[in-house]
């Protein structure tokens, strides 16, 4: 194959969105994927007629108006793919009562201050303090578009209330509003989307995400997240770039300082003058060998300790579920009120009593399943190390055959069934299709260490100012995705124009 101006390792949603920006720019990326579809945690997959989304459930900012919304409609995504709006967005479900929260965000508030009367003045308060840091990001986002590199204090001034969130947990950040404990864990019903519980969790990215999917919409896109994937993969080819399935980088071949190819398990080379990597950095190191970089950095980069880890049951169940009143999108279960308590039932891989989320995919996207039949699955975060890595020992070698590993994913999937069970009456005996993820499966399809359905951990002191760069001690090498940006798909996207504009000066000179 010819030279390329730049090569993507990777075609999860980062690397399709870098090589997306830099082709709608005039350049040629050769885009690199060790799985053979796109979309790494946007992809689907099938059996029997049911069609399974792997991860997504719903995108923030998509609407106009919306920060996503303005990334992908310059590319003719938007006109690719068809976007349904989420109302709600999602109900929890919490030992006393019920939350239902409405995308309108003054309906949501309103539903909150019904079940909490004695909160109003705070939850509003509340509110209010979420959509400044939204408006914040937003602005601190278009003004980092046109190169504008504030000082600390230029920040402060500028972005007040998403300069002080970031330096917050979410706890502190709840506190600062409201007092009762149950209306606390009202308002972190979405803790799971970031991987930690308030008191580790970034108040800024929390705050962030919810003003996005108040303000600008959450949305699931019609034949699931592949239909997002496809979209970008086509533009790339439609603008003279190329995405290349089944082949795995192994090597980065560094000369002067500089990356000039990559090789696969192939055996195949690639030449080019700036390269992307959405690896996780310590396989990126490894692409190229650590000496080839500092060894303060290698070091830093080893530091990094991976977010959690899910567990998924995918069901393909007889019947319409919500013809039959089943018709949440989402429907989030937490068994009690502190989240820290909850947190460490993950981290223990007490399934049973974890919190945990039914997504009914037929509700939002009915040609998920045959005539008659409805697509269904329940997702938990899950610790690496549950059973002894799941009962491998740490021993992936064809693991999926491993009777002990069989026997601890039946058990783990088994828990949350049953708890879905109680829930949808009859459950059980109506699947037709059953499928259990763990977190080795992250590593078999994704490549993401230990699991990681977030990268790195999603910490205060990990967040906005403290995130890895996209830069890399190797000049024509930068990163992009969950470990730099922080996890989540619209941040994906995000992260692949970063480094995609990064790129393009690059090769600007």
């Amino acid at each position: 194959m010819e030279r390329r101006d730049v090569i993507v390792i990777g075609a999860g949603l980062a690397g399709l969105s870098a090589a997306a920006h830099l082709a709608t720019e005039g350049h040629r990326p050769l885009v690199l994927e060790h799985h053979a579809v796109p979309g790494g945690f946007a992809h689907e997959f099938t059996r029997r007629g049911f069609r399974f989304e792997v991860a997504l459930h719903a995108l923030d900012g998509a609407g106009p108006g919306g920060w996503l919304y303005g990334m992908l409609k310059p590319l003719g995504v938007l006109d690719r793919i068809t976007l349904q709006r989420l109302e709600p967005l999602y109900r929890l479900r919490l030992p006393d009562f019920e939350v239902t929260a409405h995308a309108d965000v003054n309906e949501y508030r309103q539903e909150l201050v019904d079940l909490f009367p004695g909160e109003a003045e705070g939850i509003t308060g509340f509110l209010d303090a979420v959509k400044r840091v939204g408006r914040d990001v937003g602005g601190f986002a278009r003004d980092r578009a046109t190169g504008w590199k504030p000082t600390p204090i230029e920040m402060m001034e500028r972005f007040p209330d998403m300069s002080t969130a970031f330096t917050q947990s979410w706890a502190d950040f709840l506190s600062a509003h409201v007092s009762d404990d149950q209306l606390k864990a009202a308002l972190s019903a979405l803790w799971g989307y970031f991987g930690l519980p308030p008191s580790r969790m970034s108040a800024g990215l929390f705050a962030a995400a919810l003003a996005s999917y108040h303000l600008n919409g959450g949305y699931y896109p019609v034949g699931g997240s592949m239909a997002l994937s496809r979209a970008l993969e086509d533009v790339i080819v439609e603008h003279g770039g190329s995405v290349l399935y089944r082949n795995t980088v192994t090597d980065l071949e560094v000369e002067a300082g500089r990356v000039r190819a990559v090789s696969t398990h192939r055996g195949e080379r690639y030449e080019a003058d700036v390269f992307i990597s959405t690896a996780s950095p310590l396989d990126t190191i490894g692409f190229a060998g650590s000496d080839h970089f500092d060894p303060e950095y290698v070091e830093k980069m080893t530091a990094d300790a991976p977010a959690l880890s899910n567990l998924v049951v995918y069901l393909g169940v007889e019947g319409d579920l919500a013809a039959e009143g089943w018709d949440h999108h989402e429907y989030f279960v937490d068994d009690g009120y502190d989240l820290e308590a909850g947190y460490q039932t993950v981290v223990d891989g007490d399934f049973g009593r974890a919190g945990m989320v039914i997504t009914n995919y037929t509700e939002s996207d009915p040609g998920c399943a045959p005539d008659g039949h409805s697509v269904l699955v329940l997702m938990t975060l899950a610790p690496w190390d549950h059973a002894d890595v799941w009962g491998t020992g740490g021993d992936l070698t064809d693991y999926s055959n491993n009777p002990a590993y069989v026997a601890v994913k039946e058990a783990a999937g088994a828990a949350l069934i049953r708890r879905a069970d109680a829930l949808i009456p009859g459950l059980t005996e109506r699947i037709v299709v059953q499928e259990i993820a763990t977190p080795l499966t992250n590593v078999r399809y994704g490549r993401q260490p230990y699991g990681s359905i977030y990268g790195r951990e999603q910490t205060v002191e990990n967040m906005f100012a403290h995130r890895r760069s996209p830069r890399t001690p190797i000049a024509n090498l930068f990163l992009a995705g969950a470990w730099i940006a922080g996890g989540g798909m619209s941040t994906a996207m995000g992260s692949g124009r970063t480094a995609a504009a990064l790129a393009g000066r690059a090769l600007a000179g």
